[in-house]
């Protein structure tokens, strides 16, 4: 079990300019990406792909997705690719998953 804070005064004294969550995150170390809002893209085999601290879809069709993050656009390309499911943390991508990209131009 993970010791959050030892004492009232531990709480009191958290890092300026960070909330009580990205502190509670840090202390049960969780990825950066998480703290700092990178995106994260996990890949099953070539059949899945997620983007996770997504900031929404700029475009798709079945060769290409493009996903807004805060690193620039994740390019996930493959062939048959459809959104299966998005929520405000996850894009689900299915089809075929040939390449993903992080960063660079639109």
């Amino acid at each position: 079990m993970h010791r959050l804070f030892q004492s009232f005064s531990e709480v009191i004294c958290l890092k300026k300019g960070r909330t009580w969550v990205q502190n509670l995150l840090t202390e049960m170390d969780f990825p950066a990406e998480i703290l700092t809002g990178a995106p994260v893209v996990e890949i099953k085999g070539h059949a899945e792909a997620a983007v996770l601290n997504h900031r929404g879809i700029i475009s798709y069709d079945e060769a290409e997705v493009l996903v807004a993050s805060s690193m620039g656009p994740v390019r996930v390309a493959g062939s048959d690719l459809r959104i299966f499911r998005m929520n405000r943390e996850r894009i689900q991508i299915h089809g075929t998953v040939r390449r993903v990209e992080i960063g660079g131009d639109a």
